[in-house]
């Protein structure tokens, strides 16, 4: 290699050196650009001769090409906005320019600066000026686009919803703490059937003996002419089991007098003329089986509730106002929800639970406060049964369905209570009220927008003044096969080109709500470079120097 070309290697080498200047001037220039991604410099040599044996070849000159670390990830940190985000792992965002907002089919470039946030038309643009891109979410269906457009978030009010489900879930107790309930008082635990009916009162025929003499509570039943010692009893009261009562050789009338008093709702007395006369609030059946001496069982009736003293028919599923005071105070609370109609108007339910018998309980809700009379105050939502264990069996749906909803004289429509087995338990063998209780419901007043947000999810979130969100779009992440190969444009934002590929949609990082990408050049790192090529600079130029001086020798020489 001749003088002459040792000139022109220190030339390409200087020129080298400044590319790399450059390149690390651009990266510390850059060191607080969110999303920036550094320019390396390579270097390559070029062979400016050679042979077939190693000694034949000589040095060339040099090349440098910039070298692009799309690839390498920023620090990712927390900000305080919520429209900032980051992606965690690779891709990118997908943006637009200003001319793209009126276009059907805008230009796409592609970018991880995060650092988005609402301009005065309502668009998410980033600091460098480029517009996000999303793909549309169906409020009513939340069915996702599958074309991105730019996002301008609406202003526009969240209309009301009104309400079609309510889930619950609560732990009733085996014993429900009532103002009536006292301690040692049978059948006080359970709800007064008073509430619904009058007694239906039915009497037998005298008691009598061989003789004809009335019996007496101090009877033995057996001397009555229509009982024998194998006779069994069965009393079905309600939603109570059946009880058995066997009769035998000892057995007296005040026995039975006692085994019907101790049943819910039931009274019984024998009268002056040895009559049994029994009244129950309840639907009662009375079985008498075994050998009856006369042939016919004496006790064989059925009882049917009455109707209350307004006249309204007897409905269990109803508790009217003149009776609303004396149902509270045979039930236990059950939490109350607000519900909203297809205007937004709030309304509040308020629940309670009345047992009707073991593990047997109802749920009513107050669908007037002021009733009075014969007006409806409480109603039915359902009947509901446990087992042993404490877990729901009845309604083995786990849910009901509330017809015509209606508080304080405003028709809600048709509601699904939902609770399930899991839900609703009797697990606590305690005397107390409904504990854990919880709602939920799936209505809402109408609200003005607020503020908006990006979520873990990456999704754009807006949020109203009735508390609610509604995902509006769903932010795509893009990512490259050669993401090197991506073309730089102005903003830390890139442009594909024939050699990147597509976009492919499906295999991006994580978006991270309220955080920031920063620049991947390290200032430390990009100072080290800077000496190295200050040095590789000053030593082309020293070569340069040598190389002219050299040549003035052979100049002299002449001279």
């Amino acid at each position: 290699m001749s003088i002459y070309g040792a000139i022109n290697a220190a030339t390409t080498g200087l020129d080298a050196q400044s590319k790399a200047l450059e390149n690390i001037s651009g990266n510390v220039a850059n060191s607080s650009t969110t999303g920036y991604k550094r320019l390396d410099t390579s270097f390559s040599d070029l062979v400016s001769s050679g042979g077939s044996r190693q000694s034949e070849q000589v040095s060339g000159t040099v090349m440098a090409t910039s070298r692009a670390t799309n690839y390498l990830s920023g620090d990712i940190a927390s900000a305080d906005s919520d429209t900032y985000m980051a992606i965690n792992g690779p891709g990118y965002f997908l943006v637009t320019n200003r001319d793209g907002l009126g276009q059907q089919s805008p230009q796409n470039f592609y970018t991880r600066a995060g650092d988005f946030n609402l301009d005065i038309e309502r668009n998410l643009v980033n600091s460098a000026g480029y517009f996000l891109q999303g793909y549309p979410i169906n409020p009513a269906t939340g069915a996702v686009s599958d074309r991105p457009e730019p996002i301008q978030v609406p202003d526009t009010p969240m209309p009301a919803k009104s309400t079609t489900e309510i889930s619950y879930q609560a732990n009733v107790p085996a014993t429900p703490n009532t103002n009536n309930y006292e301690d040692g008082v049978p059948n006080s635990q359970y709800i007064d059937p008073s509430v619904f009916s009058n007694p239906h009162e039915l009497s037998t025929d005298t008691f009598v003996d061989a003789g004809a003499t009335a019996l007496t509570s101090d009877s033995l039943l057996v001397a009555s002419e229509q009982f024998h010692e194998d006779n069994t009893l069965t009393f079905k009261v309600g939603q109570h089991d059946a009880v058995v009562f066997d009769v035998d050789a000892t057995t007296t009338v005040q026995d039975l007098l006692d085994e019907l008093n101790g049943l819910h709702g039931v009274t019984a007395r024998l009268d002056g003329a040895g009559k049994l006369v029994i009244s129950s609030f309840q639907k009662m059946e009375l079985d008498q089986t075994g050998t009856v001496p006369s042939g016919d069982p004496l006790l064989d009736m059925d009882f049917t509730p009455q109707a209350l003293p307004s006249g309204a028919p007897y409905n269990p599923e109803v508790v009217t106002g003149d009776k609303a005071q004396d149902f509270i105070d045979s039930s236990i609370a059950g939490g109350q929800e607000t519900i909203y109609d297809e205007n937004g108007t709030a309304v509040t339910v308020e629940f309670r639970w009345a047992l009707n018998a073991e593990d047997k309980w109802s749920l009513f809700y107050n669908t007037n406060n002021e009733a009075t009379g014969d007006e409806v105050a409480w109603k039915k939502v359902s009947d509901m049964s446990f087992d042993s264990s404490g877990t729901l069996t009845s309604p083995a749906s786990g849910f009901a369905e509330i017809s015509d909803l209606e508080v304080n004289g405003v028709n809600m429509g048709d509601i699904t209570f939902k609770f399930g087995q899991g839900n609703l338990t009797q697990y606590e063998e305690v005397v107390g009220g409904a504990k854990e209780v919880g709602f939920s419901q799936d209505g809402y007043a109408s609200g003005a927008f607020q503020s908006i947000s990006i979520d873990d999810g990456g999704n754009v979130v807006a949020r109203y003044t009735n508390g609610k969100t509604q995902q509006l779009f769903k932010i795509p992440v893009a990512t490259f096969s050669a993401e090197h190969e991506l073309q730089r444009a102005d903003g830390a934002a890139f442009l594909e080109t024939s050699t990147s590929g597509g976009p492919d949609f499906r295999n991006g990082g994580s978006i991270r709500a309220k955080a920031l990408e920063s620049s991947n050049a390290d200032i430390a790192k990009e100072f080290s470079k800077l000496i190295i090529t200050q040095q590789a600079y000053s030593a082309n130029s020293k070569v340069l120097t040598t190389a002219n001086q050299m040549l003035d020798s052979v100049l002299n020489i002449v001279r």
